[in-house]
């Protein structure tokens, strides 16, 4: 297959780049490889990663399908975009703003809070008029 008819989105000088290993392929420019290819992405993924490490493709999915069993994650439905994670700072902050609700809402004053809670006023201050 020619350079000309693998480029789609892909201009031919940066087929010819990667060829050269002048420059790395994105996953965006892999998805769109293997389109042009008429393969899946993970086949496209499975053909380079068996010729950096001169085995068979067969050799390099089968390692791939264990690992991914040893991790559990081989026959385990993913989520379609990563989930985001807060700072740990920002989840601190959101359990105080509960705890501090939660006493509030059992009618204790800001000063039985900071006592129970051992918070700093400003904290208990900060969160006591915001909802949760």
């Amino acid at each position: 297959m020619s350079q000309h008819e693998v480029a789609g989105a892909i201009t031919q000088s940066h087929i010819s780049q990667l060829e050269a290993a002048k420059t790395s392929a994105t996953i965006e420019t892999t998805v769109e490889l293997a389109k042009a290819l008429r393969i899946e992405p993970i086949a496209l993924f499975a053909l380079v990663q068996a010729a950096d490490s001169q085995r068979t493709v067969r050799h390099a999915v089968e390692q791939a399908m264990q690992e991914l069993e040893e991790a559990k994650l081989l026959d385990v439905p993913l989520p379609s975009a990563p989930t985001s994670m807060r700072h740990p700072r920002v989840e601190k902050a959101a359990q105080a703003r509960e705890q501090v609700q939660a006493l509030k809402a059992q009618g204790k004053t800001q000063a039985e809070v900071i006592t129970e809670l051992g918070l700093p006023r400003s904290t208990v201050s900060r969160h006591w008029n915001r909802e949760v």
